[in-house]
């Protein structure tokens, strides 16, 4: 895989990874590149799309017990790991089309940004990412009772972590009548930015499914005034907040 460097700043600067995040999806493509090859080989080849339907594996081949068609060993769920080296992979893609050139500065502000994450153990913005990663997962588990009218979009999770326009919209999900819901996720409290960010994710779904009514739901700990503000403008996008349940299983 070359260009990892560079990778690794459009990841932060374009898709908008944190260094845990970005580490995790270089560790991906280096566990694919092991079992299916050079990454850029199967770029120039056909820009990684038979690659891509390979790691493909769906709830049907799950239902199935279908052994998957790529070669990389999963331990644990096939379903759930394939569509993880698969997002990294995909990402990856993207990366590679956008040409990306990175400002003179980029190297620097990523080098910092990766000394103080390695330098610090237990920092806010950590814990709340690990939160969200939690939250993030619990909603998926529970799509059907908390949204009874949507499913996820696509096959195979697609939805989740939906990647569009180099950029990461948390839940994607999809009405029997095509209508899409984009659901953003905070662990904490979420102000007016990010409605600004969930504005964008609109206008990208909107830019691919012209025919689809679309709106966003933003998911938070707590809604902060500026951001109950900045939604009076629109009937597109919705506010909930969310509360975890702690449950208890008796072991002995």
């Amino acid at each position: 895989m070359k260009n990892i460097e560079l990778f690794k700043i459009w990841l932060d600067e374009e898709n908008g990874s944190d260094f845990r995040t970005i580490q995790s999806r270089i560790s991906n493509c280096r566990t694919v590149e092991n079992h299916e090859g050079d990454l850029e080989e199967h770029f120039i080849k056909d820009n990684g799309k038979s690659l891509l339907d390979r790691l493909a594996y769906s709830t049907e081949d799950e239902r199935n017990q279908m052994p998957t068609n790529h070669k990389v060993p999963i331990n644990g769920n096939l379903r759930t790991g394939s569509a993880t080296l698969k997002q990294a992979v995909k990402l990856y893609m993207t990366f590679k089309e956008s040409n990306f050139k990175p400002s003179e500065n980029s190297n620097k502000s990523f080098d910092l940004k990766q000394s103080l994450e390695e330098e610090i153990d237990n920092i806010e913005v950590w814990n709340n990412f690990s939160y969200e990663k939690d939250l993030k997962n619990s909603m998926v588990s529970q799509i059907t009772e908390l949204f009874p009218e949507y499913k996820i979009f696509g096959e195979n999770n697609e939805g989740v972590e939906y990647l569009i326009g180099g950029k990461r919209v948390d839940i994607l999900l999809e009405k029997n009548n095509g209508n899409l819901l984009a659901v953003e996720l905070k662990s904490g409290t979420a102000n007016f930015k990010v409605f600004g960010q969930i504005s964008m994710y609109l206008g990208l779904l909107m830019e691919k499914f012209p025919n689809r009514k679309i709106k966003g739901c933003i998911v938070a700990g707590e809604i902060d005034s500026t951001l109950k503000s900045a939604t009076k403008t629109t009937e597109l996008v919705s506010l909930k907040t969310y509360k975890m349940k702690l449950e208890l299983t008796t072991e002995l």
